[in-house]
């Protein structure tokens, strides 16, 4: 069971990952990482989000495979909330990426760029939502 707490510790873990590979700029060595990092950070946002809002309850977790596709995440919150176009196609973008960048040979330095760019800008959503920054 995750808290709310909780929900910021590992996301400020997995976004302290991604600075730092950009900060040594490694992030096309490190794709896989990133990919991971990207995906779980996107997801524990989601879940942050609507913990915070109480769309759920504080044992729910949210599965990063349930952003596969636009029907599989609709069919887990079919309820409204703010900005939910928005965060689903980010979230099913992220989640596409993620199965890009963490399997296979290397891909391109553009895949792993969209997904840390994808990743910033669910922060930004959710931040904006929760009017609280993580």
């Amino acid at each position: 069971m995750t808290s709310i707490e909780e929900h910021k510790i590992i996301i400020k873990e997995f976004e302290d990952d991604i600075n730092e590979k950009l900060r040594r700029n490694i992030i096309n060595e490190r794709q896989k990482l990133i990919g991971f990092a990207t995906s779980e950070g996107s997801t524990n946002y989601f879940a942050l989000f609507l913990h915070k809002q109480n769309l759920i309850s504080h044992g729910f977790n949210v599965n990063h495979k349930w952003f596969a596709s636009k029907k599989r995440a609709e069919e887990k919150f079919p309820f409204d909330f703010p900005s939910k176009k928005e965060l689903f196609t980010n979230l099913i973008r992220q989640e596409q990426l993620r199965n890009i960048l963490c399997y296979g040979k290397n891909k391109s330095i553009e895949d792993v760029e969209e997904s840390i760019k994808t990743f910033f800008e669910i922060k930004t959503i959710i931040e904006k939502l929760i009017g609280e920054s993580i």
